[in-house]
């Protein structure tokens, strides 16, 4: 007669030993990654409750069924901490592997209580059995450490799980809420059947454990998301996107900013390796990384160098958002050409200054400025006399470096928070900020110290004539520059008259 006998009780766990093997085939060849190790454990376990419980359902005989309920903690101790360990590497990827401490940490109680449920022959520790006849789980009796080691500590580790995940489920949206969602009802529904079952209430025919098979169902979704749709990982859906080999730094992004995956260029701006940036919020990595639209290049400058950021969402096949894939590209080079080509449009070459465009750009812009705060703002034009005379007896060389040393003189002698320009030729112009409204004398008083500066360096016959004019009182922008080109002139005549020439 055999030893085992199948019956209609048996089939609703055997179903669910199916579906879990299915599952667990084709959940292999991913094992490489933390997060499917954890669920690859969870799936080890609970085909070994299933099948266990089905042997000891179909078992004839009292010892055979209570050898195969003893096999059965092997996954039932497992199972829980296989949970939180996928739970961790859900919400906190990094470290990978799971460091060994810890996980010898979480499986020391699950280890002892087996080494004690297989000498309890000796020490009857966890149940003690009936006077008689071989043992069954309905003649035990079921020791306090029983549900210490076993109930309590096994739901206490479901427990610590679901509270991890709870906040993470609150603050979470869109697919990133759904992934929570399952990982809650995968523990939330076996347990109130497996307490149900332990109060007596019959969930299952046949004496059937409830548990496992609500974990079979439940873990279905899991399974499915993970192989299907990428779930509780993005870098499988962001690499569909990328090339590895891509010159452009790329960062994969989870739904929390977090970093999913990396490429080396991406690493090596970072300046750590990838494994050691799995995890990490990317805000974390660089301090400095801006806010970004959809498809919209942004600016970014870490350090000295300028690089472009652009963001695409990364989705599963069902167009939910699931996390963000940021393309890096090093434009430091062009920058600096645009940069270049921007000073050279707004620059004098000869003497560094501003030309006679970024002088009206940025009279416009102090005019408006010193309006809007109700402060004054003087225009100061010089015009170095005798340039052209110079440059007959000298010839241009020498004239060009009467200007450079001139333009270098010039700011120098003024704060910095005013400006000096070269219009051209011989014309220079100051803007001088917040500047007192009587302060022409001071200003008339400087420009003599440069031009005796620049005459001890070898110009004996640099002179230099100003005028200056002061918003609000004189005018704005054209008013101001015609006011003070008028007394720069006059001035000139001035100085023409005294010498006694009529000549420039």
């Amino acid at each position: 007669m055999s030893q085992y006998t199948l019956t209609s009780a048996q089939l609703i766990p055997l179903l669910a030993l199916l579906v879990n093997l299915l599952m667990l085939g084709n959940m292999l060849h991913r094992a490489s990654h933390a997060l499917h190790r954890a669920f690859l454990a969870v799936l080890l376990g609970n085909s070994l409750w299933l099948a266990t419980d089905v042997l000891s359902l179909m078992a004839r005989d009292p010892g055979r069924q209570w050898f195969w309920g003893l096999v059965q903690f092997l996954g039932i101790l497992t199972i829980p901490v296989g949970w939180l360990t996928l739970v961790e590497r859900h919400l906190r990827p990094l470290p990978e592997p799971v460091p060994l401490r810890r996980m010898l940490a979480l499986l020391a109680v699950p280890l002892l209580t087996l080494a004690l449920i297989w000498t309890n022959d000796l020490h009857q520790w966890v149940w003690r059995y009936p006077p008689s006849g071989v043992p069954t789980w309905a003649t035990v009796e079921r020791t306090p450490l029983y549900w210490l080691s076993i109930v309590g500590y096994a739901n206490a580790l479901l427990l610590w799980g679901a509270l991890n995940l709870w906040p993470a489920w609150r603050a979470a949206r869109g697919a990133e809420r759904g992934q929570s969602t399952v990982l809650l009802l995968a523990v939330l529904v076996p347990s109130l059947a497996n307490t149900a079952f332990l109060l007596g209430v019959p969930v299952l025919p046949g004496g059937a454990s409830p548990a496992p098979v609500a974990f079979a169902l439940c873990l279905v979704p899991v399974a499915w998301g993970m192989v299907r749709y990428g779930l509780l990982r993005v870098a499988p859906l962001a690499h569909r996107q990328v090339v590895e080999q891509l010159a452009d730094a790329v960062f994969v992004l989870d739904a929390r900013g977090r970093i999913v995956e990396v490429n080396g260029r991406a690493a090596r701006l970072a300046g750590r390796p990838a494994p050691a940036l799995r995890g990490v919020p990317v805000r974390a990595v660089f301090q400095s990384w801006p806010q970004m639209a959809e498809d919209q290049p942004v600016e970014w400058r870490p350090g000295g160098e300028v690089w472009e950021l652009r963001l695409s969402t990364v989705r599963n096949a069902r167009g939910s958002a699931l996390g963000q894939a940021v393309v890096a590209r090093d434009v430091t080079a062009r920058a600096q050409e645009h940069a270049r080509v921007q000073r050279l449009a707004n620059e004098d070459t000869l003497t560094g200054l501003g030309n006679r465009r970024a002088f009206e750009t940025d009279l416009a812009r102090e005019t408006a400025r010193a309006r809007r705060h109700d402060l004054s703002l003087g225009v100061a034009m010089l015009d170095l006399d005798g340039l052209k005379a110079a440059n007959d007896r000298h010839g241009h060389a020498y004239g060009d470096a009467l200007l450079a040393a001139f333009g270098r003189a010039l700011p120098a002698a003024f704060r910095p928070e005013d400006r000096a320009y070269r219009l051209g030729g011989d014309e220079f112009a100051l803007l001088l900020a917040h500047s007192a409204t009587d302060g022409a004398p001071a200003v008339q008083e400087r420009v003599a110290h440069i031009v005796q500066e620049v005459r001890a360096q070898g110009f004996a016959d640099l002179s230099a004539s100003l005028g200056v004019a002061y918003f609000p009182r004189d005018g704005t922008s054209e008013a101001l520059v015609a006011l003070a080109d008028q007394r720069m002139y006059a001035q000139k005549a001035q100085r023409r008259e005294a010498q006694g020439t009529g000549s420039r």
